[in-house]
Protein backbone atom coordinates (compact mmCIF):
# COMPACT_ATOMS: atom_id res chain seq x y z
CA UNK A 1 0.00 0.00 0.00
CA UNK A 2 3.29 2.67 0.75
CA UNK A 3 4.96 1.54 -2.33
CA UNK A 4 1.95 2.07 -4.66
CA UNK A 5 1.22 4.92 -2.72
CA UNK A 6 5.10 6.46 -3.16
CA UNK A 7 4.83 4.84 -7.03
CA UNK A 8 1.61 7.35 -7.35
CA UNK A 9 3.00 10.55 -6.00
CA UNK A 10 6.16 10.30 -8.10
CA UNK A 11 4.43 9.62 -11.29
CA UNK A 12 2.91 12.90 -10.34
CA UNK A 13 5.81 14.55 -9.98
CA UNK A 14 7.03 13.65 -13.43
CA UNK A 15 3.98 14.44 -15.17
CA UNK A 16 4.17 17.62 -13.35
CA UNK A 17 7.62 18.84 -14.36
CA UNK A 18 6.97 17.18 -18.30
CA UNK A 19 3.77 19.67 -17.95
CA UNK A 20 6.31 22.83 -17.16
CA UNK A 21 9.29 22.06 -19.13
CA UNK A 22 11.44 20.29 -16.90
CA UNK A 23 12.83 21.15 -14.08
CA UNK A 24 13.16 24.45 -11.83
CA UNK A 25 14.71 25.60 -8.51
CA UNK A 26 12.06 28.18 -8.53
CA UNK A 27 9.42 25.39 -8.60
CA UNK A 28 10.40 23.29 -6.42
CA UNK A 29 10.55 25.96 -3.42
CA UNK A 30 6.71 26.36 -4.49
CA UNK A 31 6.02 22.50 -3.65
CA UNK A 32 3.99 21.91 -1.29
CA UNK A 33 5.63 20.77 1.92
CA UNK A 34 4.88 16.77 2.56
CA UNK A 35 6.79 14.26 4.34
CA UNK A 36 8.78 11.64 2.82
CA UNK A 37 7.75 8.11 4.21
CA UNK A 38 9.49 6.45 6.74
CA UNK A 39 13.39 5.56 5.25
CA UNK A 40 14.75 1.93 5.53
CA UNK A 41 18.59 2.36 4.05
CA UNK A 42 19.81 -0.60 2.72
CA UNK A 43 23.38 0.12 3.62
CA UNK A 44 22.68 -0.37 7.22
CA UNK A 45 22.72 -3.29 9.22
CA UNK A 46 19.42 -5.01 10.68
CA UNK A 47 19.63 -6.41 13.99
CA UNK A 48 19.26 -10.12 13.65
CA UNK A 49 19.33 -9.67 9.67
CA UNK A 50 15.54 -8.49 9.66
CA UNK A 51 14.71 -5.69 8.00
CA UNK A 52 12.26 -2.72 9.85
CA UNK A 53 8.95 -2.33 8.31
CA UNK A 54 9.16 0.79 6.37
CA UNK A 55 8.71 3.06 2.97
CA UNK A 56 11.01 3.17 0.54
CA UNK A 57 12.63 6.60 -0.30
CA UNK A 58 14.10 6.63 -4.16
CA UNK A 59 15.76 9.59 -5.96
CA UNK A 60 13.31 9.86 -9.05
CA UNK A 61 15.87 11.50 -11.17
CA UNK A 62 19.10 10.27 -10.58
CA UNK A 63 22.15 11.24 -12.32
CA UNK A 64 19.10 13.51 -14.35
CA UNK A 65 22.07 16.71 -15.59
CA UNK A 66 19.02 19.12 -15.75
CA UNK A 67 18.40 17.76 -12.11
CA UNK A 68 22.10 18.60 -11.04
CA UNK A 69 21.75 22.31 -12.55
CA UNK A 70 18.74 23.23 -10.90
CA UNK A 71 20.10 21.49 -7.80
CA UNK A 72 23.56 23.89 -7.88
CA UNK A 73 21.50 27.22 -8.05
CA UNK A 74 19.75 26.28 -5.02
CA UNK A 75 23.09 25.75 -3.39
CA UNK A 76 23.96 29.18 -3.98
CA UNK A 77 20.13 30.67 -3.64
CA UNK A 78 20.10 28.92 -0.30
CA UNK A 79 23.52 29.83 0.76
CA UNK A 80 24.74 26.52 1.32
CA UNK A 81 27.88 27.76 -0.24
CA UNK A 82 28.16 29.91 2.57
CA UNK A 83 28.90 27.01 4.83
CA UNK A 84 30.08 24.20 2.41
CA UNK A 85 32.33 26.82 0.51
CA UNK A 86 31.92 26.92 -3.47
CA UNK A 87 31.03 23.83 -5.51
CA UNK A 88 30.51 21.74 -1.84
CA UNK A 89 34.85 22.13 -1.50
CA UNK A 90 34.85 22.86 2.41
CA UNK A 91 34.70 26.29 4.68
CA UNK A 92 32.72 26.29 7.72
CA UNK A 93 30.73 22.89 7.21
CA UNK A 94 32.24 20.17 5.81
CA UNK A 95 33.44 19.21 1.73
CA UNK A 96 30.68 17.56 0.03
CA UNK A 97 32.62 16.64 -2.78
CA UNK A 98 35.48 14.67 -1.63
CA UNK A 99 33.23 10.99 -1.62
CA UNK A 100 33.33 11.42 2.21
CA UNK A 101 30.20 11.62 4.33
CA UNK A 102 29.56 11.33 7.96
CA UNK A 103 25.93 10.23 7.63
CA UNK A 104 25.93 7.76 4.58
CA UNK A 105 26.63 8.53 1.06
CA UNK A 106 23.61 7.17 -0.60
CA UNK A 107 20.98 9.80 -2.48
CA UNK A 108 18.51 8.79 0.38
CA UNK A 109 20.61 9.63 2.84
CA UNK A 110 22.14 12.72 1.91
CA UNK A 111 18.35 13.71 1.14
CA UNK A 112 17.49 12.43 5.00
CA UNK A 113 20.28 14.70 6.37
CA UNK A 114 19.41 17.98 4.20
CA UNK A 115 15.80 17.36 4.72
CA UNK A 116 15.80 16.70 8.76
CA UNK A 117 19.18 18.52 9.25
CA UNK A 118 21.99 17.06 11.76
CA UNK A 119 23.25 17.56 14.95
CA UNK A 120 25.85 20.66 15.84
CA UNK A 121 25.26 23.07 12.96
CA UNK A 122 23.05 21.53 9.80
CA UNK A 123 19.72 22.88 9.56
CA UNK A 124 16.64 21.06 8.17
CA UNK A 125 15.70 22.38 5.01
CA UNK A 126 12.57 19.96 5.02
CA UNK A 127 10.44 22.83 6.57
CA UNK A 128 11.52 25.30 3.83
CA UNK A 129 11.96 23.30 0.85
CA UNK A 130 9.92 20.87 -1.14
CA UNK A 131 11.25 17.37 -1.21
CA UNK A 132 11.98 17.79 -5.24
CA UNK A 133 14.09 20.83 -4.50
CA UNK A 134 16.15 18.69 -2.17
CA UNK A 135 16.60 15.88 -4.71
CA UNK A 136 17.70 18.54 -6.77
CA UNK A 137 20.58 19.34 -4.67
CA UNK A 138 21.54 15.62 -3.99
CA UNK A 139 21.98 15.37 -7.60
CA UNK A 140 23.79 18.38 -7.59
CA UNK A 141 25.98 17.11 -5.22
CA UNK A 142 26.62 13.45 -6.75
CA UNK A 143 27.68 14.97 -9.84
CA UNK A 144 30.48 17.34 -8.21
CA UNK A 145 34.02 15.60 -9.57
CA UNK A 146 35.86 14.67 -6.73
CA UNK A 147 39.31 16.53 -6.11
CA UNK A 148 42.76 14.45 -7.03
CA UNK A 149 44.41 15.32 -3.07
CA UNK A 150 41.52 14.27 0.20
CA UNK A 151 43.29 15.11 3.53
CA UNK A 152 42.87 12.29 5.78
CA UNK A 153 40.40 13.46 8.88
CA UNK A 154 38.93 10.98 11.51
CA UNK A 155 35.17 12.21 12.71
CA UNK A 156 36.20 10.45 15.81
CA UNK A 157 37.92 13.15 18.44
CA UNK A 158 40.64 12.14 19.38
CA UNK A 159 41.75 12.79 22.94
CA UNK A 160 43.51 16.55 23.75
CA UNK A 161 46.99 16.41 25.60
CA UNK A 162 47.51 18.02 28.19
CA UNK A 163 49.12 21.49 27.42
CA UNK A 164 52.95 21.89 29.04
CA UNK A 165 53.24 24.86 31.16
CA UNK A 166 53.63 27.97 29.66
CA UNK A 167 52.35 27.17 26.27
CA UNK A 168 48.81 28.09 24.95
CA UNK A 169 46.39 25.07 25.56
CA UNK A 170 44.72 25.41 22.38
CA UNK A 171 47.74 26.34 20.22
CA UNK A 172 50.79 24.68 21.68
CA UNK A 173 52.75 27.99 21.09
CA UNK A 174 53.92 29.97 23.63
CA UNK A 175 51.35 31.61 25.78
CA UNK A 176 49.95 35.15 25.48
CA UNK A 177 50.23 38.02 28.10
CA UNK A 178 46.86 38.01 29.88
CA UNK A 179 44.03 39.13 28.26
CA UNK A 180 45.81 39.37 24.94
CA UNK A 181 44.28 36.44 22.95
CA UNK A 182 46.34 34.64 19.84
CA UNK A 183 44.50 31.69 18.71
CA UNK A 184 44.58 30.91 14.90
CA UNK A 185 44.33 33.73 12.12
CA UNK A 186 44.69 37.14 13.92
CA UNK A 187 42.60 39.95 12.16
CA UNK A 188 44.61 41.70 9.23
CA UNK A 189 45.18 45.58 10.27
CA UNK A 190 44.98 47.72 7.46
CA UNK A 191 46.62 51.42 7.33
CA UNK A 192 46.97 53.27 10.81
CA UNK A 193 46.46 50.09 12.59
CA UNK A 194 42.72 49.39 12.10
CA UNK A 195 41.09 46.35 11.32
CA UNK A 196 37.80 47.02 8.60
CA UNK A 197 34.49 45.26 9.69
CA UNK A 198 33.11 44.01 6.69
CA UNK A 199 36.55 42.63 5.68
CA UNK A 200 36.82 40.69 9.21
CA UNK A 201 33.02 39.60 8.59
CA UNK A 202 33.93 38.40 5.51
CA UNK A 203 37.74 36.36 6.18
CA UNK A 204 35.91 34.36 9.39
CA UNK A 205 32.69 33.50 7.48
CA UNK A 206 30.13 35.70 9.44
CA UNK A 207 28.32 36.91 6.32
CA UNK A 208 27.54 32.81 5.34
CA UNK A 209 24.56 32.98 7.86
CA UNK A 210 24.03 37.00 8.97
CA UNK A 211 23.98 40.69 7.44
CA UNK A 212 24.27 43.94 9.55
CA UNK A 213 20.47 44.96 9.04
CA UNK A 214 18.54 41.48 7.90
CA UNK A 215 18.26 38.31 8.95
CA UNK A 216 19.81 35.41 6.41
CA UNK A 217 20.04 32.08 8.47
CA UNK A 218 20.76 33.72 11.85
CA UNK A 219 19.49 37.51 13.47
CA UNK A 220 21.16 40.47 12.24
CA UNK A 221 23.08 42.03 13.89
CA UNK A 222 21.13 45.20 14.19
CA UNK A 223 19.15 42.80 16.55
CA UNK A 224 21.51 41.04 18.48
CA UNK A 225 22.86 44.39 19.48
CA UNK A 226 19.85 46.07 20.39
CA UNK A 227 18.96 42.58 22.74
CA UNK A 228 22.41 42.36 24.47
CA UNK A 229 23.59 46.00 24.15
CA UNK A 230 22.81 46.95 27.85
CA UNK A 231 23.40 43.98 29.18
CA UNK A 232 25.96 43.08 31.60
CA UNK A 233 29.00 40.81 30.36
CA UNK A 234 27.44 40.92 26.97
CA UNK A 235 30.73 40.63 25.12
CA UNK A 236 31.71 37.63 26.86
CA UNK A 237 29.03 36.00 26.88
CA UNK A 238 28.55 36.64 22.79
CA UNK A 239 32.00 35.15 22.75
CA UNK A 240 31.13 32.31 24.18
CA UNK A 241 28.27 31.32 22.24
CA UNK A 242 29.80 31.85 19.13
CA UNK A 243 33.07 30.32 19.89
CA UNK A 244 31.40 27.14 21.43
CA UNK A 245 28.25 27.28 19.22
CA UNK A 246 24.94 27.58 21.00
CA UNK A 247 20.96 26.24 20.76
CA UNK A 248 17.36 27.91 21.10
CA UNK A 249 18.45 31.12 21.55
CA UNK A 250 17.59 32.61 18.33
CA UNK A 251 14.75 29.92 16.89
CA UNK A 252 15.07 26.33 15.85
CA UNK A 253 18.51 27.12 13.45
CA UNK A 254 21.73 26.37 15.93
CA UNK A 255 24.48 28.68 16.13
CA UNK A 256 27.41 25.90 15.06
CA UNK A 257 31.14 26.68 16.81
CA UNK A 258 33.50 28.87 15.50
CA UNK A 259 36.86 27.47 17.22
CA UNK A 260 38.92 28.41 14.05
CA UNK A 261 38.33 32.02 14.41
CA UNK A 262 41.16 33.79 15.95
CA UNK A 263 39.77 35.07 19.98
CA UNK A 264 41.07 38.61 18.92
CA UNK A 265 38.78 38.38 15.46
CA UNK A 266 35.66 38.05 17.31
CA UNK A 267 36.49 40.44 20.44
CA UNK A 268 36.48 42.96 17.43
CA UNK A 269 33.72 41.30 15.44
CA UNK A 270 31.66 41.42 18.81
CA UNK A 271 32.38 44.85 19.92
CA UNK A 272 31.68 46.23 16.10
CA UNK A 273 28.14 44.57 16.49
CA UNK A 274 27.12 45.34 19.84
CA UNK A 275 27.84 49.10 18.85
CA UNK A 276 25.54 48.96 16.36
CA UNK A 277 22.55 51.64 16.61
Amino acid sequence: MVVAALSASLLTISCDRGRNGGTSSAAAMNEPRKAPPSIRHESHVWAAGIAPPAGELRNPNPGEVESAKAGEKLFTSMNCDGCHGDAGSGWVGPSLADGRWRYGGQDEEIFDSIFYGRPKGMPAYGGVMGSEGIWMLVNYLKSLPKPDAVPTQSWIEAPRAAPQPGTNKETSSPAASPGVPTTGTEAIPEAGGKVNFNTLLQKDGCTACHAIDRKVVGPAFRDIAARYRQQSGAEQRLFERAKSGSEGVWGNVPMPPNSAVADRDLHIIIQQILSLK
